[in-house]
């Protein structure tokens, strides 16, 4: 058995030497941890402060904000604000008279005397403006900003009268109301900017052609035909054509056929009683040509003879109005209304002549031509 031999001093100073370091060791530690609470404090100081200059940078960004916008409102609408005053300090008065007028008669109660007679009259008139800008109808609020207008001018002239007279009463009426009627004037009315001169002159040149062309279009009503449908109804007819608008003998207005440059004469619109001369032409075309005289009104006439066939179309085509091409192009579009039902199957010469907007003697033409090619008198119909 080894017996093993220790110094106590020695212990002991290797003890004291341990604890040196563990308290060297705890107070780097505690240094450590000093340095680092006081970084963190530093670090939310400066977070505070610059959070606190951000905020103050931002609240006086917005004041400036808000003064420039005040500014901007006041720039703009310089009259506005001076006109506010005329509808503020009128509204005042007129309150702090009521108030006493309720109290007189009422007693302390009667105080709110002002909130019946100027507030229902002020609540219209905010009505008024809020509905004007909203779109809405204002009529009836209108009337009651003048009613309750009216019953607070009787109110204050009432309470002038009574304590000083009529001239008191008079000035208290007026000034009650001046305040709304300001306020009427300048806000409930919609602001329009002053149209230029071309502008007025471009209304005024719409207002004059609007005008003119409902007269006409009152005019073609008024001489238009009806097509019977065979459930009864009536659809109105109209020759399409060039016109122009004058009076008849008795002063009514009524369309007349105009020419303009350009446009074909066939094109412009013919009136319900056909020319005296057109008549005759179509009477004599009638005749040169062997059909019999028509048994119905002019223009109604029928045929039972082929005996008209394509010599008389030959014949008519070159003295009449128009060419070859011409004819057959009218004569395919009798054809394609007979098919489409808007003309009969024997229509008259007044319903080509109407249909197409040609002349009577154009229009006898087609018939013959159409005729020439039944053989029976009855316009040829493609199946």
């Amino acid at each position: 058995m080894s017996t093993r031999f220790t110094d106590p001093r020695a212990a002991r100073a290797a003890a004291r030497g341990e604890a040196e370091r563990v308290r060297a060791e705890a107070e780097s530690v505690r240094a450590e941890t000093r340095r680092a609470v006081a970084e963190d404090a530093a670090r939310r100081a400066r977070e505070e402060r610059a959070e606190r200059e951000q905020r103050s940078r931002r609240r006086a960004a917005e004041r400036r904000q808000r003064l420039a916008s005040a500014g901007g409102w006041i720039g703009a609408h310089p009259t506005e604000l001076l006109m506010s005053v005329i509808v503020v300090v009128p509204a005042l008065l007129a309150w702090s008279a009521m108030a006493a007028y309720g109290v007189d008669i009422y007693g302390p109660l009667g105080g709110v005397l002002p909130l019946f007679s100027e507030g229902a009259m002020w609540a219209f008139a905010f009505s008024v403006h809020l509905a004007r800008r909203q779109g809405r109808p204002t009529g009836w609020l209108h009337t009651g900003v003048w009613t309750f207008a009216a019953v607070n001018a009787a109110l204050n002239f009432l309470h002038g009268f009574g304590a000083s007279g009529v001239v008191t009463g008079l000035v208290m009426a007026l000034v009650s109301v001046g305040g709304v009627v300001a306020h009427q004037l300048i806000t409930a009315a919609p602001m329009r900017t002053r149209r230029s001169r071309a502008e007025r002159e471009a209304a005024r040149t719409a207002r004059i052609s609007q005008r003119r062309r409902v007269r006409m279009e009152r005019a073609a009503v008024r001489r238009s035909v009806g097509e019977l449908g065979a459930d009864g109804s009536i659809r109105l007819r109209h020759a399409p054509g060039t016109v122009t608008l004058g009076r008849g003998p008795l002063g009514a207005r009524r369309l007349r056929d105009a020419v303009v440059p350009g446009l074909p004469p066939n094109g412009s619109q013919r009136s319900e009683e056909t020319d005296p001369s057109e008549q005759l032409a179509a009477e004599i075309g009638r005749w040169l040509s062997g059909e019999p005289a028509p048994s119905e009104p002019a223009g109604t006439a029928k045929t039972d003879s082929a005996s008209s066939t394509a010599s008389d179309s030959a014949t008519s085509t070159g003295s009449g109005s128009g060419t070859t091409d011409e004819l057959s192009e009218l004569v395919a579009r009798t054809r394609r209304a007979i098919e489409a039902g808007e003309l009969n199957p024997r229509p008259s010469r007044r319903a080509v002549q109407r249909h197409l907007g040609i002349r009577a003697t154009t229009a006898q033409e087609v018939l013959r031509a159409l005729r020439g090619r039944g053989g029976d008198g009855r316009a040829e119909v493609a199946a």
